[in-house]
């Protein structure tokens, strides 16, 4: 008698122990980088993953680094595509369309003009808290598409590819 009154109880227990543990899916999340900073690039993308497959993300971005002969100050569009491979491995591509006013600490003028650069990364996301939150790190491999208006030496200082160190925290929406 005791096993027919135990069995229901064990069951409702079990079945409200999975509900709470279930993770969440949620089409919608944010998310910044914690590396790109260091080198003065500060970004916050927006992702939107209609499939569990698929991933893409808008954002604003904004460069403010030095070289030996010039400062980037660039007014940047984030755009990109995330493919999940398996579980949270996946490939990525991104493109930063930007207005980049250059400082020349040679001629001491700016260099308004317009720019393209574009990165290529694989990455795994890590998921948190249910699936709240994740941490993705993902290395990728930059380049400039291209560059209008360019100060002395800026080809001279900047060597392609360039290994892009990436590691994003973010959360549901």
């Amino acid at each position: 008698m005791k096993k027919i009154i135990l069995f229901p109880v064990f069951l409702a227990i079990a079945t409200l122990s999975c509900a709470q543990n279930q993770e969440i899916f949620s089409k919608w999340s944010i998310g910044t980088s914690l590396t790109y900073p260091l080198q003065g690039i500060y970004m916050l993308q927006l992702n939107y993953r209609p499939t569990h497959n698929h991933e893409f993300f808008i954002g604003p971005c904004f460069q403010n680094f030095g070289h030996e002969s010039f400062k980037v100050n660039a007014y940047t569009l984030l755009l990109g595509y995330r493919y999940y491979i398996w579980k949270g491995l996946h490939v990525e591509s991104e493109v930063y369309p930007a207005y980049n006013n250059i400082y020349s600490k040679i001629t001491q003028t700016r260099f308004p003009g317009f720019e393209m650069w574009a990165e290529i990364k694989i990455g795994y996301q890590i998921n948190l808290f249910k699936n709240r939150f994740f941490i993705q790190p993902a290395p990728g491999i930059g380049f400039g598409i291209f560059q209008t208006n360019k100060p002395p030496n800026f080809d001279q200082e900047i060597n392609y590819p360039v290994f892009t160190p990436q590691i994003i925290i973010g959360a549901r929406l």
